[in-house]
């Protein structure tokens, strides 16, 4: 079974500014991994701040839409699944600008996935760590 309808749909969520339905479909405590770095966002409400300042970030940089692709899928004990995707960021003139990979570690849950842990790879997208509250440095 693809996972790639359930990013897409909540990647679209997302740039439309409705992290409700983004944030319902995360675990927390929620480890970030981003490079070299990682962060353990405790609440769904600080999640919902994280998705705002990317999304500022996204669009900073004039990113308008994505599109996923699923690269792998491997099942985890019992019921653990890691799903890795690639993300590709457009421009206003649907020029593709930006790519990352992305991990995410889940359990199917009903209709849906529960996200536990996700990790950034191959980053080649606007991902400014030190703007982001969560890699501020101290």
């Amino acid at each position: 079974m693809g996972y790639t309808s359930f990013f897409k749909y909540m990647a679209n969520r997302h740039l439309d500014g409705h992290d409700a339905l983004v944030s319902r479909n995360f675990v927390f405590p929620l480890p970030i991994f981003v490079k070299d770095r990682v962060s353990v966002i405790k609440t769904e409400e600080a999640f919902r701040v994280l998705l705002a300042e990317y999304r500022s970030t996204l669009e900073l940089a004039g990113i308008v839409r994505t599109d996923t692709r699923q690269i792998s899928a491997h099942r985890h004990q019992a019921d653990g699944i890691s799903i890795s995707l690639e993300k590709q960021f457009y421009d206003i003139n649907d020029n593709a600008c930006a790519s990352c990979e992305v991990t995410y570690y889940a359990t199917p849950a009903d209709d849906r996935l529960k996200l536990h842990m996700v990790e950034y790879t191959d980053i080649k997208a606007p991902m400014p760590l030190d703007q982001m509250s969560i890699f501020r440095k101290v």
